[in-house]
């Protein structure tokens, strides 16, 4: 009499097969995580990026004037209203950390005076391009 001992190559390619739609799915969703944890690290140097230029400029007692209603800092004219300070002067006074060098240091946010109401207050702008993953 014959005794079955082990497995049909049907069975082996079934299971196979099954493992690959496992392991596709949950490569997905990890992958999905991955992806969000960049986006997430990114979005918190920028805003690390807005708020230590801020400071920065307050160290440094710089006086900014109050810049014009139609100021735009993507384009910025020549006027005592904004300071370009640049990554690496953060970095290297101790304001910011690169973490996982993500901003290039060469390039520079922008400070600037703007009036809302009666106060006034310093706000930044960062480039789109100047941290990436």
């Amino acid at each position: 009499m014959f005794t079955k001992k082990g497995f049909t190559l049907v069975e082996l390619i079934t299971v196979i097969a099954i493992l690959g739609v496992l392991m596709t799915l949950a490569g997905t969703a990890v992958f999905s995580i991955l992806n969000q944890s960049r986006q997430d690290l990114l979005e918190e140097q920028i805003t690390g990026l807005q708020d230590t230029a801020i400071t920065y400029v307050i160290s440094t007692k710089v006086y900014l004037e109050t810049c014009p209603s139609n100021f735009d800092p993507k384009n910025p004219t020549d006027s005592d209203c904004f300071m370009y300070v640049s990554v690496k002067d953060l970095i290297d006074s101790g304001f910011f950390d690169n973490k996982s060098d993500l901003c290039d240091e060469t390039k520079q946010v922008i400070v600037y005076k703007s009036a809302s109401g009666e106060y006034s207050e310093l706000k930044s702008y960062v480039p789109e391009d100047i941290c990436s993953y």
